[in-house]
């Protein structure tokens, strides 16, 4: 697999080498088949622009540099916008269960950090959130952690969602939940 052009992706070429890319796991695998045990290469690699957009993609290979490009490459195929409130937190305590895994995201106030396992903190680095407490429950499966945690970001409820769900303004509900001016 090779690089990837502007073509394949909505970002510029300098857009894409400013990503934050993580590489969550690099580990050895084996497959079993007819001619015996043939070994590569797993990564999980997740890439974000801190600023509300992130990504995460797998890659084998027979070389660990070439996995590591792969699942970078599929990162930034697969990048998605999460909304935050303020630029800092998730809008709302969030529980996302995917398989045996169950991630809580906990919005925290200013200044208070990104304390959460160790997946779910780089994830949070490269979407952009500083102030979270995150805990996974269950299975510590990397993958499974990062499925869910991209599920319960992308599934958080919007102060307009609740507004048109409530049939009110949305300044009248911030106010009421997160305490809006």
């Amino acid at each position: 697999m090779e690089d990837l052009d502007e073509s394949q992706t909505p970002l510029t070429s300098w857009e894409m080498a400013r990503l934050l890319k993580k590489s969550l796991v690099v580990k050895r695998v084996v497959n079993m088949n007819g001619k015996g045990k043939q070994p590569s290469m797993y990564a999980l690699v997740v890439v974000g622009n801190e600023n509300g957009l992130a990504g995460y993609g797998e890659g084998k290979d027979e070389e660990a540099s070439r996995a590591v490009r792969k699942a970078t490459n599929r990162a930034i195929k697969n990048l998605k916008y999460f909304e935050r409130y303020d630029d800092r937190t998730v809008y709302m305590d969030i529980e996302k269960k995917f398989h045996a895994t169950t991630v809580f995201l906990r919005s925290r106030p200013p200044g208070f950090g990104n304390r959460s396992n160790h997946i779910i903190h780089e994830i949070c680095c490269c979407v952009g959130i500083h102030d979270i407490s995150g805990k996974v429950i269950g299975s510590h499966n990397p993958m499974n952690v990062v499925k869910a945690t991209f599920e319960a970001l992308n599934h958080q409820r919007l102060p307009e969602d609740i507004a048109k769900m409530r049939g009110k303004k949305v300044l009248d509900v911030q106010h009421v939940y997160y305490g809006a001016q």
